[in-house]
């Protein structure tokens, strides 16, 4: 008898069956769907056919409560699917069935389904899921089993036009659960495969289901059929024929887009009344869907179960899988490398340049199709120009232009390939690819820039007038128009127009600075104002001094500021004002270029207050100083000797970097980087050191031309005070024409 119940018992299988309230005997060909909770089309009948929760869009929870109308017998059950992306849905699902024998003990089952669909192809979806079923038959005997179903559905028709058709095809239970025939048994029973005979359990049937669901005419109607052959791999052990046919239809009609009543024909063979309402947009929940469904199961076929009914409660909410994948997108393809471009760019301005390089390497490799990707190649580009890497910035700015044919960077590209000639000297190069910018880009932005450094081009070429002609297109508001108005400052003293210079150099004066290097351009244009009104026809010594004084600490020409102020109290007969500047200068910047004339000066001050021994001891100073260059020409030969033979290793560290700057930052890349970065430190600060020895030997150059003057000035007042101390042959009329400090002046 207890095996009889167990098999009976066992149609509540939720994977399976509902057919616990029937007390027949087990028959194979009595197996049935449940049409109650689930059918194919809805998103959650994952033991329908599992490929049908492919078509979920959102994530879905959904709840359900069977019930006769005793409420002896009931079944309960909750939902969950889950859609990744446009490929891939998880659906979980829990079922508790429920009977008691005369008010007495309970017998249930508990079953737990886990899904997974895959879309093949647009239209075609697999699905499979796993079940795992526990059985408490009146708490006396337990057991756990498990099953398998596996499913296809395909969706040949979706438009607004012809409706919607999904059609499916299914085996349920290809993993078939096992039932325990022992009074005792309990534990695990293993599932059975294809019908095989077993003498421990016998199967749950396996099922070929074939199902149809079609929605039309302006989404008002839904129709749903389900075909099913019950226990297809039928076992003549268990009785019966096998391969019995069963088949079941909803039809759905909204009179709204809210409601719809339902009439339902099921696989039991009796008819269902029902309705459905729905609301959207509401709160948390994108949708929410509420079912009520009734019936009479004594109308076909006497079952003693009465009236019966069904309740069951949508809700979905949460992005679609469009929403979600466009997010996805967007996030790729818009937030993911902003974020990634904003980051490089910071480590741009904080001058990380090497890491900067990279990152926007990252930003060019990994998003071609970002709007910014012609910028990020750009300051690429900079990075390793600012590295003095000239080499890896012109491969990356060639790449560019052939890469972003139609980018708006294209003229910056052209122009910084221009300054890379300039900055190595290559003028005729340089000049050269002017000429191509000035005839491509004549409207552009970067034709000022483009300007600015044929100025500075032809300014160091001695071409002074050629040089302003080119610079004297830069207007106000240009990020270069200090730097050209103090060249064209420059040249226009060059060539002898001082009115000109002094308008240049105001200019630079009265415009509002936005940085410090134009702050500093100031500074310098202030002093060399100070020089024009010091040495100008009509001299204006206190004008200079005025312009000097204007120079704040810190300034790089603060030294040059502080000697025109002492030259200046010199040139007024203030000796002993002039030497507290002229001291400072000495005390307080000891590797500055005017160390030297500022004993000058002081010689000067000690010699107009007759003081000799202190004007001897400061005009052998400023000899002493002078005599030699500050950067001698074996300095030049062997500087450049040292860089000449580190060509190839620099070299080799750009072409290692620039290879490295093209790739994404895996462990792999990042380990090379790593290796790298001591080769690229050492080549990097020779690079460095040897831009600041040219700087100097520049500096040195400049001062040249000072430094005959400053020998001449200094060895003729020497004799001169010599004689007066009476240690030296001179001449009356050199002491006197050395008393006569008015025609003291500055170079500019």
């Amino acid at each position: 008898m207890r095996t009889r119940f167990v098999k009976t018992a066992a149609l509540g299988l939720a994977v399976a069956s509902t057919s616990l309230f029937a007390e027949a005997t087990y028959s194979p060909h009595k197996y049935q769907q449940n049409d109650w909770f689930a059918e194919f089309g809805g998103n959650t009948a994952m033991y329908v056919n599992p490929a049908g929760i492919a078509e979920t869009e959102q994530l879905e929870f959904s709840a359900a409560f069977f019930s006769s109308i005793s409420g002896e017998a009931s079944q309960e059950y909750v939902s969950l699917t889950f859609p990744m992306d446009y490929k891939h849905t998880l659906g979980l699902s829990f079922f508790e069935n429920g009977a008691s024998i005369d008010g007495g003990k309970s017998y249930g089952e508990y079953s737990w389904l886990l899904g997974y669909a895959y879309n093949l192809i647009q239209c075609v979806s697999l699905g499979i899921d796993i079940s795992v079923l526990y059985i408490n038959q009146f708490d006396e005997v337990t057991h756990l089993t498990v099953g398998a179903d596996v499913g296809l559905s395909w969706n040949p028709l979706a438009s607004s036009k012809y409706g919607y058709l999904l059609v499916g095809v299914a085996l349920q239970n290809l993993a078939q659960p096992g039932i325990s025939m022992e009074e005792d048994g309990g534990g695990f029973v293993a599932p059975g495969f294809f019908g095989g005979e077993r003498d421990d359990a016998y199967n749950i049937p396996s099922n070929l289901n074939l199902s149809f669901f079609y929605r039309g005419l302006n989404r008002s109607l839904e129709a749903k059929a389900e075909v099913s052959l019950i226990d297809v791999f039928h076992s003549d052990a268990e009785g019966g024929d096998g391969m019995n046919p069963e088949m079941s239809f909803t039809l759905t009609y909204y009179l709204s887009p809210h409601l719809g009543v339902r009439l339902r024909f099921t696989k039991e063979g009796y008819p269902v009344a029902g309705a459905t309402v729905n609301v959207k947009d509401v709160s948390i929940f994108r949708y929410l869907a509420l079912d009520l469904e009734m019936s009479h199961d004594d109308l076909y076929a006497k079952k003693n179960r009465g009236f019966i009914w069904a309740v069951k409660i949508t809700s979905r909410f949460g992005d679609t899988r469009e929403e979600k994948i466009g997010e996805e997108r967007y996030r790729r393809l818009k937030i993911e490398p902003e974020n990634d471009y904003r980051a490089a760019m910071r480590l741009y301005l904080n001058r990380q340049f090497l890491e900067a390089a990279y990152a926007f390497g990252k930003v060019q490799t990994k998003y071609p199709a970002f709007h910014l990707v012609d910028q990020a190649a750009f300051y690429k580009a900079k990075s390793f120009e600012n590295l003095r890497m000239h080499k890896a910035a012109k491969s990356v700015y060639e790449d560019a232009i052939k890469r972003y044919p139609q980018s708006d960077q294209r003229a910056k590209y052209h122009f910084q390939l221009m300054n890379i000639d300039y900055k190595e000297g290559k003028y005729t190069d340089a000049m050269a690819k002017y000429q191509g910018i000035a005839q491509k880009f004549g409207e552009s932005d970067v034709k000022a820039d483009a300007d600015y450094v044929a100025g500075q081009i032809k300014f160091e070429q001695g071409l002074y007038q050629e040089s302003v002609d080119l610079l004297a297109a830069i207007l106000p508001g240009n990020a270069n128009y200090f730097y050209a108005r103090y060249t064209m400052g420059i040249a226009y003293s060059r060539l002898g127009k001082f009115d000109e210079a002094e308008n240049c150099f105001r200019d630079i004066t009265e415009q509002p600075v936005s940085n410090q290097s134009e702050r500093d351009l100031q500074d310098a244009a202030r002093v060399k104002l100070g020089h024009l009104f010091f040495s100008g026809e009509k001299a204006d010594v206190a004008a200079a001094a005025q312009m000097y004084a204007q120079v704040q600490p810190g300034s790089p020409v603060y030294d040059e500021a502080m000697l025109g102020i002492a030259w200046s109290f010199l040139k007024v007969n203030k000796p002993d004002e002039a030497m507290k500047p002229a001291q400072w200068i000495i005390s307080n910047m000891p590797e500055s270029f005017l160390v030297s004339e500022a004993y000058l000066v002081i010689g000067y001050c000690h010699f107009m207050k007759k003081d000799y021994k202190g004007a001897v001891n400061a005009l052998e100073q400023a000899e002493k100083r002078t005599e030699q260059p500050v950067v001698s020409v074996a300095a030049r030969d062997s500087a450049r000797q040292a860089y000449d033979s580190m060509q190839d290793e620099f070299d080799s560290v750009q072409v290692k970097a620039l290879d490295l700057a093209r790739q994404l930052p895996t462990p792999r890349v990042e380990s090379k980087r790593e290796a790298l970065k001591p080769s690229f430190d050492k080549a990097n600060q020779a690079i460095e050191d040897y831009a600041s020895f040219n700087q100097k030997a520049i500096q040195s150059d400049r001062f040249e031309s000072n430094r005959k003057r400053i020998l001449d000035d200094a060895g003729f007042t020497l004799a001169t005070v010599k004689t007066k101390m009476g240690q030296g042959a001179g001449s009356a009329e050199s002491a006197q024409e050395l008393d006569d400090l008015d025609n003291l002046d500055l170079d500019e």
